[in-house]
């Protein structure tokens, strides 16, 4: 169920925001804060782009299965149009779409990877690009793994043209699509999602190891089934896409399940700790999907991952269904997500038509606020986050109150250095947290001991004009007054991002 917030004066930011202009915010009587102080403030602030899901693309069609890298300064995506491969190239991640297509592979016609060229991937491997590729000859039943060579520049994945290099089949040579190369202690590694046997009843995400980057070696071995309700929706029952996140010695493979043309696409996660990639037993699946459906968001799901220009900020990207029921029809997105540990936390998919700044390209941008002591108040009620009475209980939940300019309204903003602040009260000395540690919006905030735990870390978004969200790094959710609500005292929550004002704040110092 969605809330109710007061509109204000966001369609004026929005067109601020189109026309690419950012301007001091005008001074309101009666509050604490000088024109001149906000001019200043904005002057010494770099705004990010505000960009809205899903990416405008060329030509305003179908995109699925997104394969974005980073490398020598460009974003590059690999895609295909299903009898041929192209890779864009762009300076921007959410213009990546926007940019010309250069066609590396037309197969040719009578080979066993002349149609239905699914969802390539694109690796720099051994001193060369390949690109990773399923294909068939006409006949779904025949989908098998293929891959490109291609130039050996590593800056330049389009430096130099690409070659049918081979085949990927395991020993047990069954039908197979989505293959994603990785690397762990030495060893090269290839997922897939695949037949058990001959006829499509179910798909599987299976593991082999690699000699070189275009041959597998030894037996294929399973690593996930459908087990749940929620990878099962749609038949024949499906796991695909696996993709590796790999953090220290952690391996995740973030994988989608239920059936691609359902609402309920969506991405699982699995997670091997033990560095035994090659048994099932190693890989752990939690029993609740790790992103799906929310909003307006149909049927998110195949995601690659890549990280802002500064190597700050981390992003999805993934496809989901340009709507309800619209199956294949879809379109790509993008958003930050975090780490909690060595495991990745997606969140919910921030819905479609909600402002979002463009990955960081500095740390004017990932942090745009120097370290320093503000007040943080509201843009929909003018009132101030505040310690109730300047208390120093470690517990208190946090409140709005009337702009006073007292201790108690004022926080310390401490950068971390990566991409997220410790906000910590003046007054009690104590830390900004969400409760608990929740991902559950509507969660209450309190004050809390410092105690280095990520519901006490926060990201500061420019939203421009002067407003910033801020949202917390364990539940991503944002920094809110509930139903905008204007009475002083009311207690202050995290909840989805929106367009709404009650998540705007000014931080002032």
């Amino acid at each position: 169920m969605k809330r109710i917030y007061l509109l204000g004066c966001w369609s004026i930011v929005m067109l601020v925001l189109a026309a690419g202009c950012r301007k001091p915010q005008a001074e309101t009587p009666g509050t604490a804060t000088s024109g001149a102080l906000l001019s200043k403030q904005n002057a010494a602030l770099s705004a990010s782009v505000i960009f809205t899901n899903a990416l405008p693309s060329a030509d305003n069609g179908s995109y699925y299965d997104p394969w974005v890298i980073y490398i020598g300064g460009s974003y590059y995506y690999c895609g295909s149009d299903g009898g041929r491969l192209w890779i864009t190239r762009s300076a921007t991640l959410q213009d990546i779409l926007l940019q010309p297509k250069t066609y590396i592979f037309t197969p040719p016609g009578g080979m066993p990877y002349s149609s239905n060229l699914w969802a390539p991937e694109l690796h720099y491997r051994s001193g060369r690009w390949y690109v990773y590729f399923a294909a068939d000859d006409g006949n779904n039943a025949n989908h098998r793994m293929f891959v490109l060579e291609g130039g050996a520049n590593a800056n330049n994945p389009l430096d130099g043209g690409y070659t049918y290099k081979a085949r990927l089949s395991a020993t047990t040579d069954r039908w197979a699509i989505d293959g994603s190369p990785f690397d762990y202690n030495g060893q090269q590694y290839f997922i897939w999602s695949g037949w058990e046997g001959t006829t499509n009843v179910s798909q599987y995400i299976y593991i082999a190891r690699m000699s070189n980057p275009y041959t597998l070696s030894g037996e294929r071995v399973e690593i996930s089934r459908p087990d749940y309700a929620w990878e099962k929706v749609g038949t024949p029952a499906v796991n695909e896409g696996p993709t590796p996140l790999i953090s220290g010695n952690t391996v995740n493979i973030i994988y989608s399940a239920s059936g691609s043309w359902t609402n309920d696409y969506c991405l699982g996660r699995l997670t091997c700790t033990n560095g035994n990639l090659m048994s099932k037993a190693s890989w752990n699946k939690p029993s609740t999907a790790a992103f799906s459906r929310f909003g307006n968001v149909y049927g998110p799901g195949h995601a690659s991952f890549v990280k802002s220009p500064d190597n700050i900020q981390w992003w999805i990207v993934y496809h989901s269904a340009n709507a309800d029921g619209s199956g294949w029809d879809r379109r790509v997105m993008t958003q930050q997500f975090s780490w909690d540990g060595n495991i990745p936390y997606f969140g919910y998919p921030i819905e479609k038509g909600i402002p979002i700044p463009a990955p960081s390209i500095g740390p004017s941008y990932s942090m745009p606020v120097a370290n320093g002591v503000y007040r943080i108040k509201s843009k929909v009620t003018s009132q101030c986050v505040d310690v109730p009475s300047g208390s120093a209980t470690a517990g208190l939940q946090i409140q709005q109150w009337t702009d006073n300019n007292a201790t108690a309204q004022k926080w310390n903003f401490s950068s971390l250095g990566n991409g997220y602040y410790k906000i910590t009260s003046v007054a009690s000395g104590l830390c900004l947290d969400n409760a608990g540690g929740s991902l559950n919006a509507g969660n209450i905030l309190i004050q809390w001991t410092d105690n280095g735990n990520i519901a006490q870390h926060w990201r500061v978004q420019d939203m421009g004009n002067g407003y910033f969200k801020i949202i917390n790094r364990r539940s991503l959710l944002a920094l809110n007054v509930p139903y905008s609500n204007q009475t002083p005292g009311t207690k202050l929550e995290q909840w989805y991002e929106n367009q709404y004002d009650a998540e705007l704040w000014q931080i002032i110092p």
